[in-house]
């Protein structure tokens, strides 16, 4: 009994000076959360929760994860230095992402059912105070986005946006036929939101078709993640070797009249994945 008890004790302060140690890692990260979401509420005057904050980059700012309350699907990256100055943030790319997911899910509902869609809007950061105003007003829409855009930072009249795209593939019930059918003519129509705003917009489209139980594992991994397409790919189709083969990827390019895969393409693609 003695020798269980000098265990348990010895046990016990292992674990106790583990924390001593550890304490200062675990309030800087606290402390860095904090920072990040008094400093995004400053700028955008309303709350924002930081899932985590993680990492320190060669100029001393870390990671962040966060989503403005009111609606978690808005999740975004964003960098925050130690004395509680924002690098730079992704919020009102998410904004204008959103648009964009809310267009293709609009026209695939019916033919895929349970599915989830995330855009994420990376190439040209627009994170001024000016924009952070129209955000604050409510006056934050497409047509200033993309023309701020154009007028403030790039001479160019593209952009360039990633779909991460996963489906539940037990709920369709739709050929691959009307299926191609159905993703062209919607990647086709958010082509056309760039074009009326005098934008060309350049896609790369990663589709994954899962069974429920990975569907599901998916859902609880964008729940703790911002950024969706490194580590999602790995957990669908296995790591460190490639177990699986549930991936189609689109790369819309209309200015050069490219769209791929094509109809007969993808149907032989979904044939293999099925």
């Amino acid at each position: 009994m003695k020798k269980f008890l000098s265990i348990l004790l010895a046990g016990a302060m292992l674990g106790v000076l583990s924390m001593v140690l550890t304490g200062c890692n675990v309030v800087t990260e606290r402390k860095m959360k904090t920072m990040t979401e008094k400093a995004l509420e400053e700028k955008y005057n309303e709350k924002f929760e930081c899932i985590q904050v993680y990492g320190q980059n060669p100029s001393g700012a870390s990671n962040a994860i966060c989503y403005p309350v009111n609606d978690r699907a808005l999740m975004f990256d964003a960098t925050i230095y130690p004395d509680g100055t924002l690098g730079y943030d992704c919020y009102p790319n998410s904004i204008a992402a959103k648009y964009f997911s809310n267009e293709f899910d609009d026209a695939l509902r019916d033919i895929w059912g349970r599915h989830f869609t995330y855009c994420y809007k990376r190439s040209g950061i627009i994170d001024d105070e000016e924009t952070a105003r129209k955000i604050m007003n409510g006056e934050f829409t497409l047509e200033y986005y993309f023309n701020h855009f154009k007028e403030t930072y790039t001479d160019d009249n593209t952009m360039l946006a990633y779909y991460t795209i996963c489906v539940d593939s037990s709920k369709i019930n739709v050929s691959y036929d009307e299926e191609w059918d159905a993703i062209s003519d919607a990647l086709s129509g958010v082509y056309e939101i760039g074009l009326s705003y005098g934008t060309q917009l350049y896609f790369t489209v990663n589709i994954y078709f899962v069974p429920s139980d990975v569907y599901e594992e998916c859902m609880n991994y964008f729940k703790d993640n911002a950024e969706v397409r490194s580590n999602l790919e790995e957990m669908i189709e296995g790591y460190p070797e490639r177990e699986h083969h549930r991936q189609i990827v689109f790369d819309i390019n209309s200015s050069e009249n490219k769209f791929s895969p094509t109809k007969e393409e993808y149907i032989e693609l979904r044939k293999d994945i099925d």
